[in-house]
């Protein structure tokens, strides 16, 4: 049982020494790992029963999608908890179900201005669309990933579950009903809490020591300070690491830039030339390999997130109303920032121009602050009791789980 009062009880993918690329067939992977995830799935479900607390519903993600089988012989329902916009569950919804054509039609075209219309959701162009709908040759090097959503898919169309979607009704209230062959429900925003402890916490990378970040923000001013950060998965090109610093420092602002090492995370934090002096007059910043996002985004001095627009980190810049610059990569990411700058005005482009916009005296950077305040309580309205997410999440627990919310 950990701080938060989960109990963790393990499974194994059937590689319990790590997957070596080296050593193991990575095309028998997600095979194996799913024969292997059954078999100790099951087992820990029926340790449980056999211990009094059988379990009445299973909660899974996208990368397993084979779990509703282990819950239907086990008699109990399953849900799948869709981590990414409501909207990017309905476009590979209707990307598996007679619109794959359009789709990559659309995202592969070279007419800008295309679009695309699906059933329920408004017409999208192709910069707005997930990067999955292009993938049109086994051969491209993420068809894996497409392969990964059609099998998540087809399980969907098998067993019906439940979905519960970490978005909020206010933030996408067409999107959450453009499937209605299934029951989807927002229960989000799900993002820490200022006041978690951090060993209630799970994070890809550990990184321990806040301490000379955390200062250096306390130096600076409120909204003063442009925050940069690309997510967990993948670095970016040595082009856009080159162009991003440009544009950072001819904005005169101080930055933090979490860069993440190719190598994976690490504990410490270096400065550039000016990170450590100054008050705000220059081009200054500091750049770590890690840091604790959520702290960093409830900081007073940041005025700005140029990210990536992963979901997760998304949803915990609405939730602490800080506006942003997108910069997206791939898969769900373009369709984020979409979603983002047609409800908050989020903007994507020439970094130095985008943050000016966004952290500037004029009335456009006002009018950005003032829908990322507003959003900010609306989504913390979503949670509190009463609100839209509590009520899905307890309706969720008292009907489908037979828990007690």
């Amino acid at each position: 049982m950990d701080a938060a009062g989960v109990l963790h009880s393990l499974y194994s993918d059937g590689f319990d020494d790590g997957f070596n690329q080296a050593v193991h067939d990575a095309g028998k992977y997600r095979a194996r790992a799913s024969a292997a995830g059954r078999e100790t799935l099951s087992a820990v479900v029926a340790r449980l029963a056999a211990r009094g607390r059988p379990v009445t519903c299973m909660v899974y993600t996208f990368l397993v999608p084979w779990v509703p089988d282990v819950a239907r012989a086990h008699g109990v329902p399953a849900a799948l908890f869709w981590i990414q916009p409501a909207a990017v569950f309905a476009v590979y919804y209707h990307y598996f179900h007679g619109h794959d054509a359009a789709l990559a039609a659309c995202a592969n075209g070279l007419d800008p201005d295309a679009r695309v219309t699906l059933p329920g959701l408004p017409p999208l162009k192709s910069e707005a669309l997930p990067s999955v709908v292009s993938i049109t040759s086994p051969e491209h090097r993420h068809h894996v990933v497409l392969d990964m959503v059609r099998e998540l898919f087809l399980s969907l169309d098998e067993h019906k579950p439940r979905v519960l979607v970490n978005t909020l009704d206010a933030l996408e209230p067409d999107a959450l009903r453009a499937v209605p062959q299934f029951e989807v429900d927002a229960v989000g925003p799900v993002v820490p809490t200022d006041d978690v402890s951090p060993s209630s916490r799970a994070d890809l990378i550990h990184c321990h020591d806040a301490k000379p970040y955390m200062e250096w923000l306390e130096t600076k001013p409120a909204r003063t300070v442009v925050y940069v950060s690309f997510g967990s998965i993948l670095p970016i090109s040595k082009r856009q690491e080159e162009e991003m610093t440009k544009g950072l420092e001819a904005t005169g602002r101080p930055y933090l830039w979490v860069a993440r090492k190719a190598g994976g995370g690490g504990a410490s934090a270096d400065s550039s030339s000016s990170a450590a002096d100054g008050d705000g007059d220059g081009a200054q910043g500091m750049v770590v390999d890690w840091c604790d996002q959520v702290r960093v985004l409830s900081h007073p001095a940041v005025g700005c997130f140029v990210t990536h627009c992963g979901w997760n980190s998304t949803l915990e810049s609405v939730t602490r109303g800080v506006p942003m610059v997108a910069v997206p990569q791939w898969t769900d990411q373009p369709t984020v920032a979409w979603l983002v700058d047609a409800c908050m005005g989020a903007y994507g482009g020439e970094v130095q121009r985008c943050v000016e916009m966004v952290m500037g005296d004029g009335e456009a950077a006002a009018a950005i602050r003032a829908q990322s305040d507003r959003w900010r309580e609306v989504s913390r309205e979503a949670v509190v009791r009463g609100g839209t997410s509590k009520r899905n999440l307890r309706a969720f627990a008292l009907g489908t789980a037979g828990g007690d919310a």
